[in-house]
């Protein structure tokens, strides 16, 4: 399964406008400090000797800073990466946390990167990049890129494949339909791998590589940054025994404007709001991924995932205070240590999954902004001897991702 980061990691992308010639020269600006999370939804075909083996849509989130910037202007980026993947029940579908990494890595500020620690991140490197002139509508620019793909389980390799292409950029139109200013950039790119050329890829199944993509990117010039992009892409893949792996999918992305809420203020503002609305057994407090408002002690019907009207109705008040930020949300069930480890794991994402799709179902965020994951058993906060301590290992964490 081929999970397609379109690694742009855009940001503070600064265009210039040159009057007098009526163009632009499009460069990346780096200020250290400067934060931004990319979103984007991919939808996905896979197909094996032509045969549909299966169907799957994932939302892929990037949150990446700038962590320097070098006399030369490059800086150096660290970006977090999230998978979600999508998981259909008989209640519902919901998007399930699948992967999360991270990456530091160097960019010019034509675009071009480099110095990546991750071997297998960002999948798509040096898209987009840029030339060091001005560009007029209508005109085009070649640049190459790479991509790399993990294919350890398919091909039964340890290293990354590495494709290298070479884009052809073209400054298309400019476009007024939504109110703001936009440049349209149209991106297209071939693959071509033959594996014999590469000496690591030898001990391993893999053959060669064919694929394009077509992008179409929308940028801001006022604000400096990408509104939004699709594309379309196909890749096949060949083993040892001539076996395709064609993996055909569109994509659309778009920059959201996130603010940082894991802080004393909104934390305090949260408390003062549940002990107002007066819930019981909900906590507030500092999470890794953000502010994290835990329900305690949550009330499902027995070795279900149903919950009970109590907690729907608790659910309600507190989906209020979510609809006060636009940060996404990443729902985590826990449950206490009765069973075996597998029905647990399952039991707690199902539960998670409930307090999503009712969470969705009251208009606080749509199902691409809500994540959800399982831990079973796994992170227990009290003994699992008594009844009581069970009673506050069974909890759900509804966590406003920074």
């Amino acid at each position: 399964m081929m999970k397609r980061f379109v690694a742009v990691i855009l940001f503070s992308l600064g265009f210039f406008a040159i009057a007098a010639e009526n163009s632009v020269l499009f460069k990346f600006k780096h200020k250290k400090g400067d934060s931004v999370s990319h979103v984007s939804t991919v939808s996905e075909e896979a197909y094996i000797n032509g045969y549909r083996v299966n169907y799957t849509r994932f939302v892929n989130r990037t949150s990446t800073t700038v962590v320097d910037v070098f006399e030369n202007e490059d800086a150096q980026l660290n970006t977090k990466y999230m998978t979600t993947q999508e998981t259909n029940s008989s209640f519902g579908s919901s998007y399930k946390l699948d992967e999360e990494d991270y990456v530091n890595i160097k960019r010019t500020t034509s675009g071009m990167l480099y110095d990546s620690d991750n071997a297998f991140l960002p999948t798509v490197r040096n898209v987009p990049s840029f030339p060091d002139y001005p560009v007029k509508i209508g005109e085009s620019w070649n640049s190459k890129g790479l991509e790399v793909h993990d294919c350890r389980q398919l091909f039964k390799m340890t290293d990354a494949i590495e494709i290298p292409f070479t884009a052809t950029y073209t400054y298309v139109d400019d476009d007024n339909s939504s109110g703001s200013a936009l440049q349209i950039i149209e991106v297209y790119y071939e693959l071509n791998d033959e594996s014999y050329r590469k000496n690591s890829y030898r001990n391993s199944t893999y053959l060669k590589t064919f694929g394009y993509a077509k992008q179409k990117l929308f940028w801001d010039n006022e604000k400096g940054e990408l509104s939004h992009y699709e594309e379309e892409f196909e890749i096949k893949m060949y083993d040892i025994k001539r076996n395709e792996y064609l993996y055909h999918g569109i994509s659309q992305g778009e920059v959201i404007e996130y603010h940082s809420v894991n802080d004393d203020k909104n934390i305090k503002k949260v408390q003062d709001s549940v002990e107002k609305m007066k819930l019981d057994n909900v906590s507030v407090k500092r999470g890794e991924k953000g502010l994290t408002i835990s329900l305690d002690a949550i009330q499902f019907e027995p070795d279900s995932n149903i919950l009970r009207a109590s907690e729907k109705k608790k659910l309600e008040k507190i989906a209020e205070i979510l609809k006060e930020f636009s940060n996404d949300l990443l729902i985590t069930g826990h449950c206490a240590d009765r069973g075996s480890e597998k029905s647990r794991k399952l039991l707690s994402e199902q539960r998670a999954y409930s307090v999503a799709n009712y969470l969705e179902s009251l208009g606080v965020r749509d199902k691409k902004h809500i994540y959800t994951q399982g831990k079973g058993s796994s992170e227990a906060v009290a003994s699992n001897a008594t009844e009581e301590g069970r009673a506050k290992n069974r909890r759900v964490e509804i966590t406003i991702m920074d």
